[in-house]
């Protein structure tokens, strides 16, 4: 057991890892060792942001990973599906990227602490999750460009993410004060873990239409009507004879959606890719047997389609190349119909999906044009030769971002966005029958030895990178005084990820995925115990270390990742969504696991003397205690701010146009409400923590009072920023603001004076 009334920076004080000179470094100055401290955390929050982006680096190559579907009684026709659902992807592996440091961090501290509930855990949870919603909210509504907004458009996505992060913290309110006071029950730990599949299941059949407001209607008024007392007309009985068909039909579709969700996203995909229905009509015919270059596409009703600039588009979206040991160039038509008005453009550029470029394809991106009265242009694509048994490939020749009016065909694969050629490349020679031969092409089809190659000299180059001084400029050619500096302040980190973490080239990127998982958690092990050391030496609690420092760092590289998300994205799911989708996330498995764990171990320890030392005959034998007094309080200021935030954000929809974005006052007045939103949680949780007021009545005056300071600050604010107009009319900008700071010290000055004066 851990639990020891012996502080971690005092003599006999020891963490997992840290101090590493035991009693020696207890005697050091406090000032010191809070420096040292601070700077130590600092310098491993940096380590978990590098870490950090070579992890979603292994996401992005999980979730990108394409599946080529053909088109029944068709060779030539075909429907391109990711394997990853977009939201599925985005509440697991992304949320598990952005929340992992946070979900280890809480787990270890668990372990750490023998079991029983420790400080550091749930409040860097609860204070990471107000730092994502309010802090990167705010910075990303004032990152866009002024004039331009940013919309969510998975509405129904969002507004599940945001009900089940409000709902979250109002669980472990319940569960922590209410249901079997300051004991956490394996059932409560069981029931939290579970929400969270639950929440990416329910999220995903809203994401593929099935969970849709017109039906969630539909079921309530059949479920009211069963309420209501029995119909003599035969009007109201076949009502809800429909009713109970209808109820039938749509457990029947979700049932087919959970037991075959790979075909439910290739339906999806057609529908999406053919609106029109072409899809049927193709089914029973081969697309290239009846191409005709000099043909018009034509709509559902037989009609050609129009558009003066015309539409491109391949003769299949299947193209099949025999490959030998030589290698080989094969020409690739694009064809313009239906009209060759205009001077017009696309760009192009391969795309893996099996077949590894540089080894079996020469990777290729470029622009491709048409001049006015074209109707057919070439791209030229280089393969490379197979050895005899290496299995068959295929990649992508993608048109995308046309240009000049044109358009792409909307029957074909990538529909009216994009127009996707798959490549085939099927080796001419497989092989003999030998058992060493079939052993190659077993191993081969498994790991993709090309796809090895590509990871080690993907591997050579990243540690070369994280040796080399590079400039940080774009137009300096050799790195400055100041490049250097940083250089040799993250060559640790750079060169130990670089060495002991693999490329996402191999095997889909997995093995990065779990090796950047493991270095994520021995790093915020060294953050736990350095978090303890700091607020132990600083005289700062473990919960007040944990609600600023420790979540604002863990909440850092989150924060960069959501700006650049805000500023490059047509939508503002990326920046909003994945923050909602996170916060739950964190609750439901770094809350959820280690509670739950614990649970577990104390059920089956019942009559652990350390327990018994430590509370005696207070509660049941094995229970897991959690005591909730301030993280009580803590929660209900989150939620209340959490509440005003995504009421901000739906105003912000209908008033401003978008989330994210808008005019320069609307965004400046939305920024500086979020972040007051987050300046309030962590005063009033400093104060419950500092004071550990338990009067209920103290606390909801509390809340109220920081509800009017928002106001009269937003007051001012909005008054600040007149002034500001007004002033750039008279004396510019900058003699603004040198009179504002002028003014401050001024200020300051009198105050040290009058502080000195009345020796306050």
């Amino acid at each position: 057991m851990t639990k020891d009334s012996v502080g971690i920076c005092e003599k006999g004080g020891k963490g997992q890892f840290l101090p590493l000179f035991g009693d020696w470094e207890a005697a050091w100055p406090p000032r010191l060792k809070v420096v040292l401290y601070f700077c130590g955390l600092v310098y491993c929050f940096l380590g978990v942001s590098i870490v950090a982006d070579m992890f979603m680096s292994a996401i992005e190559r999980i979730t990108s990973r394409k599946r080529v579907h053909r088109v029944a009684g068709s060779m030539q026709r075909a429907v391109t599906c990711t394997v990853w659902n977009t939201t599925v992807a985005n509440l697991t592996l992304m949320a598990l990227g952005s929340s992992a440091p946070e979900i280890l961090l809480s787990v270890n501290d668990i372990i750490k602490q023998g079991f029983f509930s420790g400080k550091l855990g749930p409040s860097t949870i609860v204070g990471s999750a107000a730092f994502n919603l309010f802090v990167i909210i705010a910075v990303c509504v004032n990152s866009v460009p002024d004039g331009e907004v940013r919309k969510i458009k998975e509405t129904g996505v969002f507004a599940i993410t945001a009900a089940f992060s409000i709902f979250a913290y109002v669980w472990v309110l319940f569960i922590v004060n209410f249901h079997s006071q300051n004991i956490i029950e394996v059932w409560e730990g069981v029931v939290t873990v579970l929400l969270f599949p639950l929440l990416v299941f329910v999220s995903y059949l809203a994401d593929v239409g099935l969970l849709s407001v017109h039906n969630c209607l539909r079921l309530l008024r059949y479920l009211c009507s069963l309420c209501r007392p029995a119909a003599d007309d035969e009007e109201d009985s076949a009502d809800g004879v429909s009713g109970l068909h209808w109820c039938v039909a749509l457990l029947g579709r979700l049932c087919a959606a959970v037991c075959s969700v790979p075909g439910l996203c290739l339906r999806l995909c057609r529908r999406r890719l053919h609106p029109r229905g072409g899809l049927e009509d193709l089914e029973h015919g081969d697309l290239a047997e009846a191409f005709d270059p000099l043909a018009p596409l034509l709509d559902d009703k037989g009609n050609p389609l129009s558009c003066e600039f015309g539409y491109l588009t391949f003769k299949a979206d299947i193209l099949t190349v025999r490959v030998g040991l030589e290698p080989l160039e094969e020409v690739v038509q694009v064809f313009r119909k239906n009209g060759t008005s205009g001077r017009v453009s696309c760009s192009y550029k391969t795309q893996m999906i099996s077949a590894t470029p540089g080894y079996d394809y020469e990777e290729l991106a470029g622009e491709i044009q048409f001049r006015d009265g074209t109707s057919s242009a070439e791209i030229r694509l280089n393969i490379m030769p197979k050895i005899v048994g290496h299995r068959s490939d295929s990649f992508q020749l993608i048109l995308e971002e046309p240009v000049g009016g044109v358009e792409f065909n909307p029957d074909s694969d990538g529909g009216e966005e994009t127009c996707s050629l798959t490549v085939e490349l099927v080796n001419e020679n497989p092989g003999d029958n030998r058992i060493r031969s079939r052993c190659w092409r077993v191993f081969d089809s498994l790991v993709n030895v090309h796809e090895l190659r590509l990871g080690r000299d993907l591997w050579k180059e990243q540690i070369l990178d994280a040796i080399t001084v590079t400039s940080s400029g774009e137009e300096e050619e050799n790195p400055s005084c100041g490049d250097r500096i940083l250089h040799y302040i993250w060559f640790p980190w750079q060169i130990i990820f670089a060495v002991a973490t693999p490329p996402p080239a191999f095997l889909g990127g997995w093995i990065c995925f779990w090796f950047s998982l493991l270095h994520i958690g021995w790093i915020t092990v060294i953050i736990s115990d350095l978090a303890e050391l700091f607020g132990c030496t600083a005289g700062v609690d473990d919960e007040i270390t944990a609600i600023t420092f420790v979540a604002l760092g863990t909440s850092v590289p989150d924060l960069f990742a959501s700006r650049t998300a805000a500023k490059q994205d047509e939508w503002a799911d990326a920046s909003i969504v994945n923050v909602t989708g996170s916060n739950s996330v964190n609750v439901f498995l770094g809350i959820g696991l280690p509670w739950l764990g614990a649970a577990l171990y104390w059920t089956s320890h019942p009559t652990n003397p350390d327990w018994l030392e430590e509370y005696g005959g207070s509660y049941p034998n094995g229970s897991f205690v959690v005591k909730g007094k301030n993280l009580a309080y803590t929660v209900a200021v989150f939620t209340l701010a959490a509440s005003l935030c995504l009421v901000l954000i739906t105003m912000r929809r209908y008033f401003c146009g978008g989330e994210l974005g808008g005019r320069p006052d609307t965004k400046a007045y939305s920024s500086f409400f979020l972040f007051l939103l987050w300046a309030t949680y962590i005063t009033l949780s400093v104060w419950q923590i500092v004071t550990k007021n338990e009067d209920g009545t103290a606390q909801i005056l509390s809340m109220v009072a920081a509800l009017l300071a928002i106001g009269v600050l937003m007051v001012v604010f909005g008054f600040f920023r007149q002034l500001l107009k007004i002033s750039k009319d008279y004396i510019g900008e900058e003699g603004f603001w040198g009179i504002f700071v002028a003014s401050l010290i001024i200020g300051g000055r009198m105050l040290i004076f009058f502080m000195f004066q009345y020796q306050w």
